[in-house]
């Protein structure tokens, strides 16, 4: 059982240091607001639509200010540190490419993806939500959550859940790889902010409801593809496959070495392609237990209301920013 004050290793005792590598999604983006550095990897969702920039809702933050929406220029524009956007969401926790150390060679990564082992569909994605967690004072999270959370198992002509892609792409990656510093840091968000402190509880609600006009008009959009012909130095690709948004292994939430595109590719409405994929959702891994438990009537999908609560006072509630 791991430490409930520690993250969430596969085998915490054999974790013998933290990392940062990942494989995920980049949503950075060139923002004219920004840090000059910054490279474009999507053009689908322009973050800044849930930033508070000018500071009318949000007093204060930790030093690094907002991690997205082209990141921050730093002074004189800004006087936070200047970074260029790392807008990510974490698939899987890598760590470190010591397997001495917990992790596993960035060879192995590479080569299990590239062989086909793993399945990557096309990556269309909505956001679903922004939320506050339950630090204190907390970070702002952009949610993509798989919605409904429990996929329709009986009719074989039902729609895929929203953002399904990222879930399925998950348990194969936990599946595949077994290796001790393995985790995923609250799936499925991209941080946006840390230690955030509003002006006030009205300016708090204000801000939320700022966010919930965003997130309801890209909702209405429906889901997009994030990368449309982007490389790692957010060049254009000369050639651009008609489906290139894939995941990206980063070393770092600033620096991505490898962009892998999709190589299980649309229509996803054939029965043989249907059944892979529920097959596939019909899990999900518990990092509390540290286990595979199904979802539905005997298992169950957490939301990250329930997650919230848990941290927080340990039993489910419906408060969205405890």
């Amino acid at each position: 059982m791991p430490n409930p004050q520690n993250q969430p290793y596969l085998d915490p005792a054999k974790t013998k240091r933290d990392g940062l590598a990942f494989l995920g999604l980049s949503l950075a983006r060139k923002s004219s607001v920004g840090n000059p550095k910054t490279y474009t990897h999507q053009e689908a969702f322009d973050l800044n639509e849930v930033l508070d920039r000018d500071y009318e809702f949000i007093m204060s933050s930790n030093d690094d200010g907002w991690l997205v929406g082209g990141g921050e220029p730093g002074p004189p524009t800004t006087y936070k540190l200047a970074a260029k956007d790392s807008a990510h969401v974490e698939i899987m926790r890598i760590g470190t490419y010591r397997p001495e150390w917990g992790g596993i060679s960035e060879k192995d990564i590479v080569d299990a993806i590239e062989s086909g082992k793993i399945l990557i569909p096309q990556i269309e994605v909505v956001p679903t939500d922004v939320v506050a967690n339950p630090d204190n004072p907390p970070e702002l999270e952009i949610r993509f959550d798989m919605e409904p959370a429990i996929p329709n198992f009986d009719d074989p002509e039902a729609e895929l859940p929203v953002n399904w892609q990222l879930r399925f792409i998950h348990n194969q990656l936990f599946k595949h790889f077994l290796f001790p510093s393995r985790f995923c840091p609250g799936p499925f968000h991209s941080t946006i902010l840390r230690k955030a402190d509003w002006r006030s509880p009205d300016h708090k609600e204000k801000y939320f409801a700022k966010c919930d006009r965003a997130i309801q008009k890209w909702k209405a959009e429906g889901p997009k593809p994030l990368n449309t012909g982007w490389n790692i130095d957010g060049s254009e690709l000369e050639d651009k496959p008609e489906y290139c948004s894939g995941i990206w292994l980063f070393v770092d939430r600033e620096n991505t070495t490898h962009h892998f595109a999709p190589n299980f590719l649309p229509p996803y409405n054939t029965p043989e392609k249907r059944k892979l994929i529920l097959d596939f959702l019909r899990e999900e891994w518990d990092d509390k237990d540290l286990k595979w438990k199904p979802v539905g009537k005997d298992g169950g999908a957490r939301s990250i209301l329930d997650f919230v609560c848990e941290k927080v006072c340990g039993t489910a509630s419906a408060d969205k920013d405890a």
